[in-house]
């Protein structure tokens, strides 16, 4: 049986509640999802297809937002002119309160002020009716591109987490090489080679190396604590994180950003609340403003889109060099092999040109990592959280 930590604090008739280490509280009810989906939620694996629906059933910003949002819904209702005669019922319940004391009275300094306070309130709840632009749906629609911003934070997270178990790689290479650096060193020290400077400095280097091994592995942890957070454990959970998908190169062939213009227009957030707004604005000012943005918010979305675009066909050309690069340190360690069999090479050359492959190994994946990320940065382009402003 797995063992699994989500944590979740709500607050229920205004005592603070956590789930239980072997219990998870999430954001819908259970008719929401089928059995098997739950379970996959509830495992103690965490796979980068299903980092959506944690954020969706974990994350307190997103069951913050959705409290706010139901919250919103009952006390000022669903449509425009619903807030706005809320704002008035305020006001007027202001009013209704507002009573002015005899001037002989005690406090009547006090009371005045505090009158005059409470019609200032008061006529700013009225200016907010008249103002106001708001409703359910642009409240639901910025929580949901709030949501979707953290699972594209969520996403890049788990990257980065990977990218940094690479360098932690890296980094134990290179601590390896000043380890083989200062042996050589203290070798050639010995029989007068080399001087006690030399291996002072590479001793030095050997230092910085293992100070470099640390600082990784902090890196490693400090983004798993994050990404263990958001997505509903504890920071001190110990799932199975699993790897980031391998980039799928074909997926450039379906990116047209002139014919994914139309489709990221439509479901851009910020540009279907602005369009929303509009519809229940009323002076002639503010849709003339409004529709001055959209348009702004159009062509920014529509040179996001390129932006995006371009910087996943830059990521696929750092792939291909990472994938040249590679292919070129793995014939040269052939050769090296070649001479080393041969006698014509030595153990250190060898060793050194076997680092090499490796780091070229890891580079390759890193670049893999970047080309996949920049192609998901253009999906959620298309899906809604282009640029707009």
């Amino acid at each position: 049986m797995k063992i699994w930590k989500r944590a979740l604090s709500v607050s229920i008739t205004g005592v603070m509640l956590a789930a239980a280490p072997m219990t998870a509280l999430a954001a819908s009810p259970e008719f929401a999802r089928t059995s098997e989906e739950w379970a996959r939620l509830r495992d103690n694996k965490m796979e980068y297809d299903e980092l959506e629906d944690l954020i969706a059933e974990y994350n307190t910003t997103v069951q913050t937002n959705q409290l706010d949002l139901n919250e919103f819904r009952r006390d000022y209702g669903d449509t425009k002119d619903d807030v706005s005669d809320k704002y008035r019922d305020m006001a007027n319940e202001i009013y209704a309160n507002i009573s002015y004391p005899d001037s002989d009275d005690p406090t009547y300094g006090y009371v005045v002020a505090s009158m005059l306070s409470a019609e200032i309130q008061a006529k700013n709840m009225e200016k907010q009716a008249d103002d106001n632009l708001e409703d359910s749906e642009i409240i639901g629609w910025n929580y949901k591109q709030a949501e979707k911003t953290l699972v594209t934070v969520a996403q890049s997270n788990m990257v980065t987490l990977e990218k940094n178990q690479l360098s932690l790689k890296q980094a134990e290479i290179a601590r390896d090489q000043a380890q083989m650096s200062l042996t050589s060193a203290e070798t050639r020290a010995a029989i007068g080679t080399a001087t006690q400077v030399d291996v002072l400095n590479a001793r030095e280097a050997l230092q910085t190396a293992e100070r470099n091994v640390e600082s990784a592995k902090s890196n490693i942890e400090n983004v798993r604590q994050k990404l263990l957070v958001m997505t509903g454990w504890t920071y001190d959970a110990q799932p199975e994180i699993c790897q980031v998908p391998a980039a799928d190169v074909s997926r450039i062939q379906g990116m047209d950003p002139a014919a994914d213009r139309e489709k990221a227009l439509e479901n851009n957030y910020t540009l279907l609340v602005n369009k929303k707004k509009l519809k229940n604005a009323e002076s002639g000012t503010t849709k003339e403003s409004l529709q001055k943005t959209i348009a702004d918010n159009e062509q920014k979305i529509g040179s996001a889109l390129v932006t995006n675009y371009q910087n996943v066909l830059a990521a696929k050309l750092a792939y291909d060099q990472a994938a040249a690069e590679l292919e070129l340190a793995r014939r040269d360690l052939q050769s090296m092999e070649l001479q080393f069999q041969q006698g014509k090479a030595s153990q250190n050359q060898l060793t050194t040109q076997q680092y090499d492959l490796q780091n070229k190994e890891l580079a390759m994946k890193t670049a893999d990592l970047n080309l996949f990320q920049t192609m998901e940065t253009y999906d959620w382009a298309v899906k809604g959280l282009a640029s707009a402003a």
